[in-house]
């Protein structure tokens, strides 16, 4: 699969998923968000002003239906945020949201789809405190993670720390996960452009480490030690299995998250560190597609209904693990979604990924 359009699948998803009221029609109905209370020592009380924005930018539709109104209006909005996605430390919603003459063109030639549409809204804004137990986060998503792993946790100074530490210790294990893929490639004999795209990737993981790294660093929290069996040759079967699960199913999440974060986190440094990550895991999850469309029809067909039905698991168990409740605060800092917006983020996926290619 190709990097682009996997990451306009995953950036329609995640636009999509991003929790907005229901809308009817053209002009959506207004948009009520609470404003922060006084009482929450996150955030200054809310400040609001009028705003108003246009959009033509090219989105991937999957599918010949196209869009329904209420959704080229949902799109619409979470194209309007994203503009917005500089300042989001301070931007907490959109009142009163309305989107006039939105539309969708679909180009024969290039057979690109592109979003158009005018918006008028009030701006919310409530600036961060910084006051002490504001950042309280869970842990990062999971990635591409290697057979034989075993993380040796450190003592965190703060759970932001404990947040970053953890980070770090699994785009390290990443390092060595697409350092066994190169070697089993190429002695598999893939496709040159395969094995040179799993190179980039180590020197890429490499990057995503020590980023990881001094954001744990600056909260005092040193970074796991990491351990990974010594390599050993698998089968294509057994390489064909394992990145069916850690690359199309918990990479390719993992990578859709990051853009979700991108959006939403309130930690500036760390929101610009994870656009940066985020582009390069769609790259990853890319690979990882073409693996596996590469390996499959090398198997037998008893071997592909194993790993066809393995991946269903690993989605189902994936959205398992994931949603689950936390405080309001847990999660603002770096920006993961609640357990409604997550099952939201999810059934997205499915729709428009998984259920095409995971059967």
């Amino acid at each position: 699969m190709h990097k682009d359009q996997l990451k306009q699948i995953l950036r329609n998803a995640v636009l999509l998923a991003l929790p907005v009221a229901t809308q009817v029609g053209c002009v959506s109905e207004p948009v009520i968000v609470d404003p922060p209370k006084s009482t929450d020592p996150c955030r200054e009380p809310a400040v609001r002003s009028p705003g108003q924005s246009t959009v033509d930018e090219k989105i991937y539709l999957s599918g010949s239906d196209g869009l329904s109104a209420a959704e080229c209006v949902k799109l619409c909005q979470q194209l309007v945020k994203k503009q917005y996605s500089f300042e989001w430390s301070t931007l907490v919603g959109m009142e009163n949201f309305k989107a006039n003459q939105c539309t969708t063109k679909f180009d024969p030639k290039t057979y690109d789809t592109t979003l158009q549409c005018a918006a008028s809204f009030t701006e919310v804004n409530s600036a961060y405190t910084g006051a002490p137990g504001c950042y309280n986060p869970p842990r990062p998503v999971v990635g591409r993670m290697p057979a034989g792993l075993q993380i040796h946790p450190q003592t965190a100074a703060s759970e932001l720390g404990n947040y970053f530490a953890d980070m770090a210790a699994m785009e390290t294990a990443a390092i060595t996960a697409f350092r066994y893929l190169v070697r089993e490639l190429t002695a598999y004999q893939a496709p040159a452009n395969l094995i040179q795209l799993a190179q980039t990737a180590v020197k890429e993981e490499t990057r995503h480490a020590h980023m990881a790294g001094l954001l744990s660093q600056a909260c005092d929290t040193a970074v796991p030690v990491v351990e990974v069996a010594d390599f050993q040759l698998r089968s294509l079967f057994e390489i064909a299995l394992e990145n069916a699960i850690e690359g199309c199913v918990n990479e390719t999440f993992a990578a859709a998250c990051g853009l979700w974060q991108e959006q939403q986190a309130e930690f500036s440094v760390f929101r610009q560190v994870i656009g940066h990550i985020a582009e390069e895991e769609i790259g990853h999850a890319a690979l990882s597609w073409s693996i596996h469309e590469w390996a499959m029809p090398q198997l037998t067909l008893a071997q592909q209904a194993h790993i066809r039905q393995a991946q269903a698991e690993a989605v189902e168990s994936l959205a398992q693990k994931f949603l689950r409740e936390e405080t309001p605060l847990v999660r603002r800092a770096v920006g993961l979604p609640q357990q409604a917006d997550a099952a939201q983020l999810f059934q997205q996926l499915r729709t428009q990924l998984w259920n095409e290619r995971v059967a």
